[in-house]
């Protein structure tokens, strides 16, 4: 098998009848990452995965096999996720040697896969100790452990790193890129965090419910997001709601509320004369503090359209600066610069010009009502 063959395909699976369809695969020594907000959506994506709960439609299949309606021992599909916590009357040892003794492995085969589990994942030295003396991210280590003994064709991993302190975090994350690279594990991460998807997903499936509502890479998602959903959500983007005077040569013409101007790209289905939702990155939006009022008036007529802005908060973020704007209309928007000299002399309160080019921004087709 070529290691980077495609190991788990999901079709057209629903998780209640009317649902979305979920269809994506996932490929050996690469992990898929699927990022959604909402926990309960996570976890029944998971359950569905594992055979813990029943589908309406659709197919799983685990290399080429078809495994939809096999129950969970039989499915190659290894959930790994804190509703499945340790046996707390069980020393490490015990815990990852239980399955493997039930389902009637030998002692000594038993014993070898143990000990290649307690090596792989950095256990060496806590065979003996129970779950209640762990670290959470001792404890994960040894989650991921007992589905590893059974070498499972696909690891799912729901939600894994949300207990786990800061450094505990970044050290799984590694952990799991290594397993992934090293082994050649096929891996569907299950993950709250954008953070998690971006470090470990290879492609990355954005959710909204229980739809994916894109599937791509990191770059397709920030820069050619499908809809307004993934530019807000998977992006940050800001986001406004324009109504559309013109859209020539792809670019759509528009105003805000009390007719500010504004254009960027036109999604499909745009048109002039309708509402639509400008999406823009705060990374995207350049910022000037004029050294005199009235400097807006004087922009250049064949650039892009300028706002007048009063910054209202800034925050140090490190190795950014997060400004907040209101603009004359009373609507906000978010900002980031890098942390300049000059941004350290700017207050709340100051006037600054606000521009980008439309080809940083995206007009999507107005999904809700007016607010």
């Amino acid at each position: 098998m070529s290691p980077f063959s495609i190991r788990l395909v999901v079709n057209a699976l629903r998780a209640f009848s009317g649902a979305p369809d979920l269809s994506f695969s996932a490929m050996a020594g690469k992990c898929l990452a699927v990022v959604n907000d909402r926990a309960d959506c996570l976890r029944v994506l998971a359950d569905m995965l594992a055979g813990h709960a029943p589908t309406f439609g659709g197919q799983v299949t685990v290399d080429g096999v078809d495994v939809t309606a096999a129950p969970p021992g039989l499915r190659s599909c290894a959930l790994v996720g804190w509703r499945d916590p340790l046996f707390a009357h069980m020393t490490v040892q015990a815990n990852l040697a239980f399955a493997l003794r039930a389902r009637g492995e030998g002692q000594h085969a038993v014993a070898a896969r143990v000990r290649a589990a307690l090596a792989l994942l950095g256990l060496d030295g806590l065979e003996q100790a129970r779950p209640d003396t762990l670290s959470p991210e001792q404890a994960l280590r040894v989650m991921i452990g007992r589905a590893l003994v059974f070498e499972p064709p696909v690891l799912v991993l729901e939600d894994p790193f949300t207990p786990l302190p800061p450094a505990g975090r970044v050290a799984m994350r590694r952990l799991v890129g290594r397993l992934v690279r090293a082994r050649g594990l096929c891996v569907l991460l299950l993950t709250r965090e954008r953070e998690d998807a971006l470090l470990l997903g290879d492609m990355i499936g954005y959710m909204d419910g229980m739809e994916i509502v894109q599937l791509g890479t990191a770059l397709d998602l920030f820069d050619r997001p499908a809809c307004d959903r993934v530019a807000t959500g998977f992006g940050h983007a800001n986001s406004l709601t324009v109504r559309v005077a013109d859209v020539v040569d792809d670019v759509a013409v528009a105003h805000l509320p009390g007719g500010l101007p504004v254009e960027a790209m036109a999604a499909p289905g745009v048109e002039a004369d309708q509402l639509a939702t400008l999406c823009i990155r705060p990374d995207r939006i350049a910022v000037m503090f004029p050294s005199r009022p009235g400097m807006a008036g004087g922009a250049d007529p064949d650039g892009p359209p300028v706002l007048e802005a009063t910054l209202t908060d800034m925050r140090q973020m490190g190795d950014h600066v997060l400004l907040r704007f209101r603009l004359a209309n009373g609507e906000e928007l978010l900002a980031r610069r890098p942390p300049t000299a000059a941004l350290q002399r700017v207050t709340a309160g100051q006037v600054a010009i606000l521009a980008w080019q439309p080809g940083q921004a995206i007009a999507f087709p107005f999904r809700g009502e007016m607010g």
